[in-house]
């Protein structure tokens, strides 16, 4: 009878150990599962912020090279299709040659215009008129170089607003590209 006894408390104590086992495994999984998916949640976040940079620089390198297929051959004209992701509202191309970039016969508002708003685009006919750029994507996200563009328009800027992607009228000058909306 004795030996029954300790045989059902060393059974008791052994369930006990089974149970403070089986508690310390389930924290365990929930703190690697925790870890799993912050990690996984800050590697989703990394590669979206990638792929708005790769947007941007596709951006950049179509226009580059059509600007660049174009301003030689005179009078030629290019239909360019341009995409940008929706939080870009759209994209302002300034003359260097015109009033607006000279620092001190400027007296232009630039400004975007959107079905239902207007968005001043006064910072960048700053950075114009320091020669810094001349290509801007609104918000200010990236400045672009671009000095063999001409603007059409009689203000010296063309604004062009993403609703769908972009459209523009890309005519060689001989030695520049006119840049101006496809209608």
């Amino acid at each position: 009878m004795a030996n029954t006894k300790r045989n059902t408390k060393q059974r008791k104590s052994n369930t006990k150990a089974q149970i403070i086992g089986q508690v310390f495994i389930f924290i365990l999984a929930g703190l690697i599962f925790v870890l799993i998916i912050g990690y996984g949640y800050r590697a989703v976040q990394f590669f979206l912020e990638r792929q708005e940079q790769v947007v941007l620089l596709d951006f950049q390198s179509e226009l580059e090279i059509a600007i660049e297929g174009v301003k030689g051959d005179f009078t030629t004209v290019r239909k360019l299709e341009l995409r940008l992701p929706r939080k870009y509202q759209g994209v302002c191309f300034f003359d260097y040659t015109k009033p607006v970039c000279d620092p001190y016969e400027s007296t232009v508002n630039p400004k975007l215009e959107l079905p239902g708003q207007e968005i001043g685009v006064k910072w960048a006919e700053d950075a114009c008129k320091v020669k810094s750029s001349n290509v801007f994507i609104v918000p200010r996200q990236q400045n672009i170089e671009l000095p063999d563009i001409e603007v059409d328009e009689n203000e010296g800027y063309v604004c062009i607003p993403n609703v769908g992607g972009m459209t523009l009228r890309l005519e060689g000058t001989g030695r520049k590209t006119k840049i101006s909306p496809w209608r």
